[in-house]
């Protein structure tokens, strides 16, 4: 199963995006309904952006 498929992702998970930053999982989950998938909240850890939060599909990053 992907992420894409997972109700929920536990917080404190590590990927690293395909724009290559280090992120973290912050344990909130959406359904983005116009394309039937889940996306999870993400928060990045280093510079730039450290602390900005966003919403990402996971099953395009690759998990540290």
């Amino acid at each position: 199963m992907g992420y894409a498929e997972m109700e929920s992702v536990e917080p404190g998970l590590r990927f690293k995006t395909k724009s290559g930053l280090i992120v973290e999982t912050t344990g909130v989950t959406q359904h983005i309904e116009a394309v039937d998938i889940l996306v999870h909240e993400v928060e990045i850890m280093e510079e730039p952006g450290k602390g900005n939060k966003f919403l990402h599909n996971l099953d395009f990053a690759e998990r540290l």
